[in-house]
């Protein structure tokens, strides 16, 4: 351990000295020259994988006992043979063993008993979580394709369904992210946010006398969720070895493998978000294919320094597609060729590409497959490792200069990093959090253009956000309801051909969206006569088919997208907002309005769980 030690602070000494005499040189003579290596030294590709996965996303128990939600399916799983998993997994690491350990980690953190009851994604089975993903796991950078597993249940059909997202990256980047959450660095940090999410929503939120109860409850779950987040972003901020990793996800279980949520900052239930991380001093290429119906919106973004404003944008309206669905998109610092329009141009302070697939039908549109290989660039190194090119003023500083990037890329990189020292760039990406979680409830409370707070129930015409949020229109708010009221909301789509209307909680994080009809879309929503469309937002159900359930919660946010904008229409979204007694909505609502029984919202709400499981590869 000391030698390992030893030979991470020389590294890091080595780096530090380069840096420090490149810098010095650079100013004065900016003419050397990075090393370009080919992409069978430095690449990773994320093919979508044969292995056959299931999932089952974990309930929240926020919702009262009042919100009436089915019961869960019990989870199914699937993966490498079990006897084939025993011999490949014979060392019996420790600190891999079990699913248990693939679970958060509770610690110090545990504010509040009644946290203790909240559901948690159950193990598929008693076999170690960790040994499908040794199995799967890539053992060189370059591009990769698993074949198909044998089905560990004879009952299963080797024909199930798998989801595009269960990739042998993706599995190795969720454990590596559990681990990371529970070293001591992330978990102090977590008591730090925790500490400060509270007295911001006590500030932003004093015009309905802070959080309640049930929101309090929540907090450690939104704590524990960008926590996770954080640990898979300092993955990803090795652009030298880049890899798609699917986060901003909910609990899951799949591959005997738990994993928490990392959804953050108003997440959008209908989307599927995957990330590459990216560098301008490197050249790649992303590789893709639709299997079926296409989605509703698909955005490939550039995204600069660790804040996310949207650098370049790439709609799925605007990439050349195959007549088989795939398609190619290269990424480098230059600009695109003329003609060439699958194409992203990074900026010196790029550091990743987001993806979004927008599924607005959740039955018959599923992710696309989706991979990154790394063509031309400068040999790893531990500052890229370290996430060096998103550090603010470092990262573009080397980024611009061969010559430094020459000198950090002479110190190699380590072939494990310790999970502490990932737990230390973890928090640091995590103290970001204090200021993002202010500035996007601010969003919801505070009038962006006169700086004036604005009351609780009341939503506004959709304005663009100009950071990541760069190609859609946003109308949000919060609100304050009893169990008796409603809020009734009418939206004209104007040029938007596809947006939702999502419940999130004060933290602005969404709930059980899968067992609880917690969001619509319009695809999901039945339209009123004059092409509007009218949503009732309350706790308890009012037996109208546009209901948006707040999940039982009287106090949380609203973020309504607008997407895929038709930028030839000159009319934009609108939308009006009201409260009233659930008494009262009769006389409000629409004479066309649709009405369910009890046994229709029952299907409504089977059908919704059975087409969130297809992100999973869960067989219905």
């Amino acid at each position: 351990m000391a030698a390992t030690h030893g030979r991470f602070i020389g590294r890091v000494g080595g780096l530090a000295v380069a840096l420090g005499i490149g810098a010095a040189i650079a100013a004065a003579s900016p003419t050397a020259a990075a090393e370009d290596t080919p992409s069978s030294a430095a690449s990773t590709g994320t093919e979508a994988s044969g292995t056959e996965a299931s999932s089952s996303p974990s309930s929240d128990s926020e919702s009262p006992a009042r919100q009436r939600k089915p019961s869960r399916s019990e989870v199914e799983t699937a993966g490498e043979d079990r006897d084939a998993r025993a011999s490949e997994r014979s060392d019996g690491d420790a600190d891999d063993a079990g699913a248990d350990r693939l679970r958060a980690d509770e610690g110090p953190d545990d504010e509040d008993p009644a946290d203790d009851e909240r559901e948690t994604p159950e193990p598929a089975d008693e076999e170690p979580a960790t040994a499908v993903a040794a199995a799967t796991a890539p053992t060189a950078t370059t591009s990769t394709a698993a074949t198909p597993a044998k089905p560990s249940d004879p009952d299963r059909s080797p024909a199930a369904p798998v989801s595009p997202l269960a990739t042998p990256q993706q599995l190795e980047a969720e454990r590596i992210a559990t681990e990371t959450v529970g070293t001591w660095p992330v978990r102090l940090m977590k008591q730090v946010l925790s500490a400060g999410w509270r007295a911001t929503a006590a500030r932003e939120y004093r015009q309905i006398s802070g959080p309640d109860p049930e929101n309090l409850v929540t907090l450690r779950r939104a704590v524990d969720e960008y926590a996770l987040a954080a640990a898979f972003q300092q993955q990803l901020l090795n652009s030298m070895t880049p890899t798609v990793v699917a986060q901003v996800a909910p609990p899951h279980t799949w591959y005997r493998q738990s994993v928490g949520g990392s959804r953050i900052l108003y997440d959008n239930p209908d989307t599927v978000y995957r990330f590459m991380g990216v560098n301008m001093t490197s050249t790649y290429v992303i590789r893709g294919r639709f299997t079926d119906a296409h989605p509703a919106d698909t955005n490939f973004s550039v995204l600069t320094g660790l804040s996310g404003i949207t650098a370049d944008n790439l709609s799925g309206r605007q990439i050349d597609i195959g007549p088989d669905g795939s398609f190619t998109i290269t990424v480098s610092g230059e600009a695109a060729a003329p003609g060439q329009r699958n194409h992203l141009q990074l900026t010196p302070d790029s550091t990743l590409v987001a993806v979004r697939n927008t599924l607005s039908d959740w039955n018959t549109q599923s992710p696309m497959t989706l991979s990154i290989e790394r063509l031309t660039g400068p040999r790893n190194s531990l500052f890229s490792q370290l996430g060096g090119f998103a550090i603010p003023g470092l990262g573009p500083l080397v980024t611009r200069s061969p010559l430094l990037t020459s000198l950090v890329s002479s110190i190699p990189p380590m072939k494990e990093p310790p999970p502490v020292l990932r737990g230390v760039f973890t928090a640091v990406i995590m103290a970001l959090g204090l200021g993002q979680e202010s500035k996007y409830i601010k969003v919801a409370t505070t009038d962006a253009e006169t700086g004036e707070r604005v009351p609780p129930n009341v939503l506004r015409d959709p304005s663009r956000n100009a950071e990541f949020l760069a190609t859609q229109l946003q109308s949000a708010g919060y609100f304050h309801l009893a169990d008796d009221q409603a809020l009734v909301v009418t939206i004209a789509p104007a040029n938007a051909r596809y947006f939702i209307v999502p419940v999130t909680d004060l933290w602005t994080i969404t709930g059980d969206y899968w067992h609880q009809q917690t969001s619509l879309n319009n695809a999901q929503a039945v339209p009123d006569p004059d092409g509007r469309y009218t949503f009732v937002i309350s706790p308890t159900d009012p037996g109208v088919h546009n209901w948006v359930s707040t999940g039982g919660m009287n106090k949380g946010t609203v973020s309504i997208r607008f997407q895929d904008l038709d930028l030839a229409s000159s009319q934009t979204p609108t939308l009006t907002s009201a409260v009233v007694a659930v008494s009262d909505l009769d006389s409000v609502l629409p004479p066309t309005t649709v009405f369910v029984t009890p046994a229709q919202r029952a299907t409504q709400l089977t059908e919704r769980a059975t087409g969130f499981a297809r992100r999973f590869g869960v067989p219905s």
